[in-house]
C-alpha cells in the first residue's frame, strides 16, 4: 500500500478523539479507522488524482449532502460526527468524521450464510436500492448542499448518470477501442441492441432519480435485528447524483458476478424481488457492453475472465440473467 499524502497521527486525531488508535486502511482517498471510546470511527479525505492534488471541500460537502438527503427520506445513513470544509483543522485537509456502520458487507455476509439468510440479505439490498433511486429530483447532476437546482451548463463538463448524450458518447467511445477485436457480426449486434434500446435509455434519466454513482455491493452494510436483516446504510457517496439509475445496476452486477458467478445462489433474483420495480435487463447488457475494460478487471481475484472483447460478446450472447452471471461462458473468439 502507498503511503498516504497526508499523514494522520495520534496527536492528529487527539484534538478530535482522545486515547484513539490509529489505523490507515486505504489511500486515494486517505482513510484512516479510529478506534476509540469503546466505538470505532472513519475519517476520509478525498486525495484521488482527479482531485488535482488539491484539497476541495465541495467533495465533502457532496457526501454530507447525499446521506442528508437519503436521511431525509428515511433511509439508514452512517452518522457523521464531524466535517471540514477547509484545511483550517489538525489534519491540515478537509476531512469527513463518521461513526462506524453497524453490521457487515453484504459480499462478506452471503459466504458465511445459509441459503435462506443470504438470499435475504441480498433481498435488503435491493429493497434498500429501490427507495434510493424512488427519489426524485427536477434537474440532473451532483447533489452538492440540496437538489441540483438548474439543468447542468452545456458547456461545462458532464456525467454520464446525469445525460444521456453524454452516457451515449462515452459509450460509442468505448466500442470504438475495442470494434478491430469484436469484428463486424458482433459489432452489428451490438448496433441491433443500441437500436432496440435508445428509447428506454433516454427514458431512464427522465426524472433524474437519487443515485449512488459507484454503487460496489461490498458498500452496503447489514445487520440481523428482531428476527430479519436490514440495512444499516452504504458507503462512498462522493459520486452522488440526479440522474439514470442505470449506473447503479452497472456496478452492482460487475460485482456481484465477478464474485458469486451463476453459482448455488441466483442473487439476482432476490435483489430483484426486493428492488420491486422493472429493471430492463437488455438496458443492462447494454450499459455493460460500454464500461471500460478496468471495471472488470479491477477486482482482483473476483476480476472477469478474458479480453474486454470476449467479454462484449458474452454479454451480448446473455439471454437471461442465469446466462450473463455464467463467467465460464466467456471464451476467446
Amino acid at each position: 500500500m502507498a503511503e498516504p499524502r497526508i499523514v494522520l497521527t495520534p496527536q492528529h486525531v487527539a484534538e478530535l478523539l482522545p486515547d484513539a488508535r490509529v489505523t490507515l486502511i486505504a489511500t486515494e482517498n486517505d482513510t484512516w479507522r479510529i478506534d476509540a471510546a469503546g466505538e470505532t470511527f472513519y475519517v476520509k479525505l478525498h486525495t484521488k488524482p482527479w482531485y488535482g492534488g488539491n484539497p476541495d471541500g465541495t467533495v465533502v460537502r457532496h457526501e454530507v449532502t447525499a446521506h442528508r438527503l437519503l436521511d431525509e427520506h428515511g433511509l439508514p445513513t452512517p452518522d457523521i460526527i464531524a466535517i471540514s470544509e477547509t484545511c483550517d483543522n489538525p489534519l491540515g485537509w478537509p476531512f469527513m468524521l463518521t461513526r462506524a456502520l453497524a453490521g457487515t458487507s453484504l459480499v462478506d455476509l452471503i459466504p458465511r450464510l445459509g441459503r435462506r439468510d443470504a438470499e435475504d440479505v441480498v433481498r435488503q439490498v435491493g429493497v434498500h436500492l429501490g427507495r434510493m433511486h424512488s427519489i426524485t429530483f427536477d434537474h440532473p447532476g451532483y447533489l452538492v448542499d440540496g437538489p441540483p437546482t438548474a439543468p447542468p451548463d452545456p458547456e461545462r463538463w458532464q456525467h454520464g448518470i446525469w445525460r444521456c448524450e453524454r452516457s451515449l458518447a462515452d459509450a460509442i467511445a468505448s466500442w470504438a477501442e475495442v470494434k478491430d477485436d469484436l469484428g463486424p457480426p458482433t459489432m452489428d449486434a451490438l448496433a441491433g441492441l443500441v437500436t432496440a434500446k435508445l428509447d428506454d435509455l433516454r427514458a431512464s434519466y427522465c426524472p433524474p432519480r437519487f443515485v449512488h454513482g459507484d454503487c460496489h455491493a461490498n458498500q452496503f452494510f447489514l445487520v440481523h435485528t428482531n428476527g430479519r436483516w436490514e440495512v444499516t446504510g452504504v458507503l462512498d457517496m462522493e459520486v452522488a447524483s440526479a440522474g439514470s439509475p442505470l449506473s447503479d445496476f452497472l456496478k452492482f452486477v460487475l460485482e456481484m458476478t465477478g464474485r458469486f458467478g451463476a453459482g448455488v445462489l441466483p442473487w439476482w433474483e432476490p435483489f430483484l424481488d426486493g428492488y420491486d420495480k422493472p429493471v430492463d435487463f437488455d438496458l443492462v447488457r447494454l450499459g455493460l457492453t460500454a464500461a471500460r475494460h478496468i471495471n472488470y478487471t479491477c477486482l482482483g481475484p473476483h476480476s472477469w475472465p478474458g479480453t474486454r472483447a470476449d467479454i462484449v460478446r458474452h454479454i451480448l450472447r446473455s439471454r437471461t440473467w442465469s446466462e450473463l452471471a455464467d463467467l465460464t461462458r466467456i471464451s476467446p473468439h
